[in-house]
């Protein structure tokens, strides 16, 4: 996925990966035969408050030679045609995450379901095995909400490379689970695909937005209504440290963490 061929285009001084939900799904696939398998993490308006916070996850979206940075919120694909790249695509999580089982389960493809809250990951095998039938799910995880300590982590590794799953699907908070991934990726030689909320919506724990709201870009707004408590400081706050970013860098990376 990363190659020269990649169109790259940059929005809050972070670098992104043009791409769609058919075409990133066909370059996974094909990673699961790769000696040089990514990370696929997803970009958004979040994702600026987060780089400010966590110099490692800073140092994950900069390593564009093992990390695939995707746009995922509208907040990215609007602002990059206001900056004159054109149409980059988009890929929001959930659509990836079914794209890809979709073509898993057509091609015999084994994945791996790590994060989520209790019972989460079992509901969401269920349930993607209900609308792609044929859909392997080698294994599950639920991890502990909290810092993981290094024999969970160990476990986690250990669980996934046994069960001869070949994607792993990560559905854990950010940066947390880009982070995770990005330090276990040689280890566990496949590529990682984290998709967060995903886990939620596709398992039906949480409701997401209909897709009128999603296809003018205000599905954000649809999820600060159902949980205002939870994610207000995440939009609102959030909201303004993107467009910060967004004129102070334009199209110019911005520095790599010291």
């Amino acid at each position: 996925m990363n190659d020269a061929a990649t169109p790259r285009f940059t929005v809050s001084g972070i670098l992104i990966s043009a791409g769609t939900v058919l075409g990133v799904t066909a370059a996974i696939l094909r990673e699961c035969d790769s000696t040089a398998p990514h990370a696929y993490v997803l970009v958004n308006a979040h994702s600026s408050m987060l780089r400010h916070k966590s110099q490692q996850y800073q140092g994950v979206l900069a390593d564009m030679s093992r990390v695939v940075g995707l746009p995922d919120g509208a907040s990215i694909t609007y602002t990059a045609r206001l900056l004159g790249y054109g149409d980059v695509g988009r890929c929001p999580g959930p659509d990836l995450m079914e794209e890809i089982s979709s073509a898993a389960a057509g091609q015999g493809i084994p994945v791996f379901l790590l994060g989520g809250g209790p019972g989460v990951a079992d509901a969401l095998a269920d349930a993607l095995r209900a609308r792609h039938p044929g859909l392997v799910v080698a294994g599950t995880a639920t991890p502990p909400f909290g810092e993981w300590s290094e024999e969970t982590n160990r476990a986690l590794v250990e669980a996934v490379k046994q069960s001869g799953a070949r994607i792993l699907f990560m559905g854990v908070s950010a940066p947390k689970q880009e982070i995770w991934a990005y330090e276990h990726l040689d280890e566990l030689g496949i590529p990682i695909v984290c998709v967060g909320a995903a886990f939620d919506f596709l398992s039906g724990r949480k409701p997401r937005a209909p897709k009128w709201m999603r296809k003018i870009g205000l599905e954000w707004l649809f999820r600060l209504i159902t949980e205002p408590r939870r994610l207000w400081k995440r939009y609102l706050i959030g909201n303004l440290i993107f467009l910060w970013d967004v004129i102070r860098y334009g199209r110019r990376p911005a520095p790599p963490p010291v």
